[in-house]
């Protein structure tokens, strides 16, 4: 998770260093990832003053041991740092998490499963609907979705969608691949697009994208992980049927006396006859929520065989998740990524050009405001030359929302929304920042 964490704040330009005590895994980042290194324990308190802790603008300690985190942000916060964050596993933490922040002087405990778990949920109940954000004092709105219909003939492209005035296509992902679209760009079933506009025209759109709405109301959960059981409570308390499949017969009696609604069976059900015993095929979504990506993924195939309507997989190795959806799985969750956006969410905060990251960062949304000495002032946007792989998105002028067309051009004091990809971020800053 650490590793993910930096991959995509250097892709944000953010000067990042990593403290780790396995020598192996810091000759590993070294290789990997341009950032700076070194060998040494989070908790101590002369590595972080070495390390002038005291200017950093974000801390985050992200082991896999809760009490290092807690230790290592809290001492970080005490010599300076000016935002702290500190990752939890154990429910105890977690659930007293406002306690443990105003004692500790940390800013932010997240725990990976438990936003899993909310993004899990966000699926389940808007079907289809990878995410969504606002932009620009949310007067901008990006929706990611998944095609369910594609929203023209086979021989058509994307000029041939009618989509409402103000809304325009900024990304197609297939396959865990992401791309800025052209006019003769083409759109398949089980693409994911992101639609940028204003949120009257976005729900106009969305159903050009999307067949039947689903309504995902018998719900079952492989796996009584924390994850797993943080699924059910939420789901329980939306009244929707969930039964949780649990394995060992111990962990079962324990989820029993922690869940009320939800029907706990103790099962494998990576079996095939156990699924069909369970009747998934009477299922409209079966989520696998083990530790184990490839029981998860097994489980999930078995269960879109067997009949369950839709499938979603847990899977910590974010490589995974393409390959999730090429067999033919419907949603993979990512806790990783989860907990890395959560992060980078919090510097967009104090950076602000940096809005929102696509597939793992392959595609950024940035924001950026013009004044009135800016160089690309009164020139049509046609006749600017832009980076390829990069997309004017909208301007917002005043309180108008425009999509732009090749004629209109900037004026002092808009606000830019652009659509880059990562090999283009550093022309496209430096274009608009000149």
């Amino acid at each position: 998770m650490g590793f993910q964490l930096a991959r995509l704040l250097t892709i944000d330009k953010h000067d990042v260093t990593v403290i780790e005590s396995d020598q192996n895994q810091v000759d590993h980042i070294d290789y990997s990832l341009d950032v700076s290194t070194v060998t040494g324990n989070a908790q101590d308190v002369l590595v972080l003053q070495q390390l002038g802790v005291s200017e950093a603008d974000l801390f985050i300690a992200s082991t896999g041991n809760d009490e290092v985190n807690l230790i290592a942000a809290t001492t970080a916060k005490g010599l300076g740092a000016k935002t702290v964050v500190a990752r939890v596993e154990n429910r105890i933490y977690n659930e007293s998490d406002i306690l443990y922040e105003t004692i500790m002087g940390i800013d932010y405990i997240i725990s990976p499963q438990a936003l899993t778990a909310h993004e899990t949920v966000n699926y389940i109940k808007n079907p289809g609907m990878i995410a969504t954000e606002s932009f620009a004092r949310g007067r901008v709105q990006m929706l990611q979705i998944q095609v369910t219909k594609a929203p023209h003939a086979p021989e058509g492209s994307l000029q041939d969608i009618p989509l409402p005035q103000g809304v325009l296509i900024g990304v197609i992902s297939r396959a865990g691949k992401a791309h800025i679209p052209h006019g003769g760009s083409h759109i398949k079933e089980k693409d994911t697009v992101m639609l940028l506009g204003s949120k009257e025209g976005i729900n106009e759109a969305k159903r050009l994208f999307q067949g039947v709405e689903v309504r995902n109301q018998n719900v079952v959960i492989m796996g009584g992980s924390r994850t797993g059981l943080n699924l059910a409570q939420i789901l329980e308390k939306d009244d929707y049927n969930v039964t949780l499949l649990e394995w060992n017969m111990q962990r079962c009696n324990e989820l029993a006396s922690e869940l009320k609604k939800t029907k706990v069976v103790c099962r494998d059900a990576t079996s095939r006859m156990s699924l069909e015993q369970e009747h998934i095929d009477k299922t409209d979504l079966f989520v696998a929520a083990t530790h184990d990506d490839e029981r998860n993924i097994l489980a999930s195939v078995l269960a879109k065989e067997v009949g369950a309507k839709r499938t979603i997989a847990i899977v910590h190795q974010p490589d995974f998740a393409p390959l999730v959806r090429k067999l033919g799985i419907d949603h993979a969750v990512t806790p990783r990524s989860c907990i890395a956006n959560r992060i980078l969410k919090l510097t967009s905060q104090a950076h602000s050009q940096s809005l929102a990251m696509l597939e793992d960062g392959q595609i950024e949304v940035l924001e950026f405001k013009l004044n009135e000495n800016h160089a690309l002032l009164n020139t049509p946007i046609s006749d600017i030359k832009f980076p390829k792989g990069s997309l004017i998105g909208a301007i917002l002028r005043s309180d108008t929302l425009i999509i732009p067309k090749g004629f209109d051009a900037f004026q002092a004091e808009d606000t830019v929304i652009v659509i880059v990809n990562e090999k283009s971020i550093d022309s496209i800053r430096k274009q608009f920042q000149s």
